[in-house]
């Protein structure tokens, strides 16, 4: 009020005040601040001059604040002023700005808002066609033309236009690898792509309802899921290839790949350039950026060993990873529910009719919940439990195996345990967390659950198994007859020695419930090990610092301790001592993931919920300790995906490390036979409880 109406400055703070105030009502909700917000946001709009860069972006704002004001007011005046606001602002934005994308879809939202409500054609056209040309704006950041698209597909399906509403979701998907989060933090990262939770399950969902075929599905899913874990195993092979065969080329690419993906806020002006002519300085060079990137894109994939760099693996490709057992995908959205199926002859799909995405919510929401407690609820879970296990197998993974037994790829009921074939699940979305491995009916003499049908094996993504496949797995020293010259150049053989085996328990923890046993699962460990000439280190006190120091320099790692999932997946932990040796601290999944690893091959985690997620919006990240380990390169990794019993892990334990080392003697080595030796012990603890499926069912096998 104190700013004279001529002064230059007058706009500013009004706009100044206008934001502050809206920042106000977001946190607090009071209707006062954003009556005042909209007051200093009009007049700030008035005393900007109509040639004035900023008018843009006042009206913009204005808009919004409108726009939330009908909201919650409902007054039709509010929506139609917010209209008219987009409209100014852009019309007052060039065609090539980087803000572009976003204007024109805040504008497409408030012509779909009215479509809502008044039904009119002529909104729901508008709103489209905003929607489609902010995905068009090359020069604006990914993350803003991949909103525009979902947007643009949502309408789309309204319309049952399901062909255009794949094509956008495909269209976002694609644009996802373009979102430059290397040089961000953890939590930055899983900011952002929580922004995008979900996109490549109902991509994958409206592709299979357009007609498309199951590869198609299966390729956004790839695209669109694990990408922070992607982008840490690309840094680790073929983005870590070209930086090392071309470091020039790679440096151009990783330089303009983050470009693009800035904002224009963080462009520095210099004192003596005109507001309009650096507007069209960043204009001219964020096309300069689009335009060398496609150039630079072009050139890689002409380099020979680089034909599919950045793009998702070709049909064959993912076909041959099935060479060991079949790879089943299932997925679940509001549109349909679908297991994808991979075997070396075909990629097919499976439509669950009974995988509803609502009965899916509230089956996964019931299994968050289950563990501790007083016997009531244990018994109460127990009962919930076993329903859940024979939902999960009538609505998925039976259909699954019907299809693959009657195609011939895994064997009918009742074949010896010796002759199962090993199968890798993958749940998308909610379902990440679902126990595959456990589905079915469990009374005395039934066939009907997986555990009678194969050996299971769980994996983020199918890249993330390539990944764990780099390593060949052999820990004794022996003549190795079957590797060849000829493997990948990013295979890996082990060095030739015995293992060497890291062991972290902790039997007592400050602050937590004592865990019994534990000394006798180390007792057996070390007995065995002994046995078997396994070098193995003992950490009577285990620090994080000295725990990460010391998995580099072994092959099999063991802790038996207590572990915790948090909201934040990469916060998640496992509880050791401090330095001091009395007081605890934190082996953060973060720190794990960091880790790169030579001879890593099988983490053990001996922990509740040391493979549990409960971020639904960062499912698809399927951030946890076990896969922290994978990404830290270990090929096999065994966890739980919720509380378990301490005498039930310790036997699960000891006979894994018994039939393990018992079949390494009789000079078998492969990856089969550590997934053949957890199902086993695993199958012993099942056979003796199978009513008790909360004992033996947290524990899981990931990994090669």
């Amino acid at each position: 009020a104190t700013t004279p109406q001529d002064h230059p400055d007058r706009a500013g703070r009004h706009e100044n005040q206008a934001h502050m105030l809206w920042s106000i009502f977001e946190r607090m909700g009071d209707l006062g601040d954003l009556q005042n917000a909209i007051k200093y946001g009009e007049e700030a709009l008035a005393a900007t001059p109509q040639d004035h860069p900023d008018r843009a972006g006042r009206h913009r704002s204005l808009g919004i604040m409108l726009s939330t004001r009908f909201e919650r007011m409902g007054d039709p005046g509010d929506l139609h002023e917010a209209i008219k606001h987009g409209e100014e602002a852009l019309a007052a934005t060039p065609q090539d700005h980087p803000q572009r994308a976003g204007i024109c879809t805040i504008l497409g939202g408030l012509f779909e808002s009215r479509f809502s409500r008044l039904h009119s054609s002529e909104d729901f056209e508008k709103g489209l066609s905003l929607y489609y040309e902010a995905y068009d704006c090359r020069t604006s950041p990914p993350r803003n033309r991949i909103h525009a698209a979902r947007k643009a597909a949502s309408l789309q399906y309204l319309a049952r236009n399901f062909p255009e509403s794949s094509s956008s979701l495909e269209d976002a998907v694609n644009l996802m690898p373009s979102v430059d989060l290397r040089f961000l933090k953890r939590d930055d990262q899983q900011h952002i792509l929580s922004e995008l939770s979900g996109l490549a399950s109902i991509a994958a969902s409206m592709a299979l309802q357009a007609g498309r075929d199951a590869y198609h599905g299966l390729k956004l899913l790839e695209l669109g899921r694990g990408i922070i874990m992607g982008f840490s195993i690309d840094a680790r092979s073929e983005a870590s290839d070209l930086e090392t065969d071309h470091p020039l080329l790679f440096a151009q690419f990783d330089s303009i790949r983050a470009e693009i993906d800035s904002s224009i806020e963080g462009t520095n002006r210099t004192i003596d350039e005109p507001p309009d002519q650096h507007q069209k300085r960043v204009i001219s060079r964020r096309w300069e950026a689009v335009n060398e990137m496609e150039k630079i894109l072009k050139h890689i994939r002409g380099l020979p060993g680089y034909g599919g760099f950045l793009l998702p693996p070709p049909r064959d490709a993912l076909m041959r990873m099935a060479t060991n057992g079949p790879i089943v995908v299932f997925n679940s959205s509001s549109y349909r529910s679908d297991a994808i199926i991979v075997t070396t002859s075909a990629i097919t799909s499976l439509e669950l009719p009974k995988l509803s995405y609502e009965e899916t919510t509230r089956r996964m929401s019931q299994l968050a919940s289950f563990g501790g407690g007083s016997p009531f609820k244990r018994g109460r879970d127990t009962r919930e439990m076993k329903g859940l296990l024979l939902w999960l197998w009538d609505a998925a993974v039976g259909p699954v195996f019907d299809h693959l037994e009657g195609s011939g790829i895994t064997p009918g009921v009742g074949v010896h345990e010796a002759h199962l074939r090993r199968i890798w699940w993958i749940g998308v979305g909610q379902l990440s967390m679902a126990p595959f491995h456990a589905a079915g009916d469990h009374s005395p003499g039934s066939t009907r659950n997986t555990l009678s049908r194969a050996i299971s094996t769980y994996t983020p993504t199918i890249k993330a198994l390539s990944y764990a496949r780099q390593k060949q797995f052999q820990l004794f020293d022996k003549f190795d007859s079957s590797f060849s010259e000829e493997r990948s150049k990013k295979a890996k053989i082990l060095k030739k020695r015995n293992p060497r085996l890291l062991l972290v328990p902790m039997p007592e923890t400050p602050g937590a419930a004592k865990l019994p046993g534990v000394n006798e699962e180390v007792l057996y460990i070390l007995d065995s090990s002994a046995k078997s000439s396994i070098e193995t280190t003992l950490l009577s006190s285990p620090a994080p610092a000295q725990v990460l120091e010391g998995i580099k320099h072994h092959e099999i790692v063991h802790f038996a301790c207590h572990g915790a999932s948090c909201l934040n997946p990469s916060d998640s932990h496992l509880v050791l001592f401090n330095q001091d040796g009395i007081n605890t601290d934190r082996l953060l999944a973060r720190d794990i993931s960091n880790l790169s690893t030579q001879n890593a091959q099988i983490a053990y985690l001996s922990a509740c919920s040391s493979a549990k997620n409960p971020s639904a919006m960062l499912a698809d990240e399927v951030i946890h300790l076990a896969s922290a380990f994978q990404l830290a390169g270990f090929s096999h990794t065994f966890a739980n995906l919720w509380e378990t019993n301490d005498d039930a892990a310790c036997e699960v334990a000891r006979d894994f490390y018994r039939l393990l080392f018992q079949h390494q003697e009789n000079g078998d080595d492969d990856d089969c036979l550590v997934s053949t030796a957890f199902y086993k012990a695993v199958k012993k603890v099942r056979d003796r409880s199978p009513g008790n499926p909360l004992l033996w069912a947290p524990f899981i096998h990931t990994g090669a």
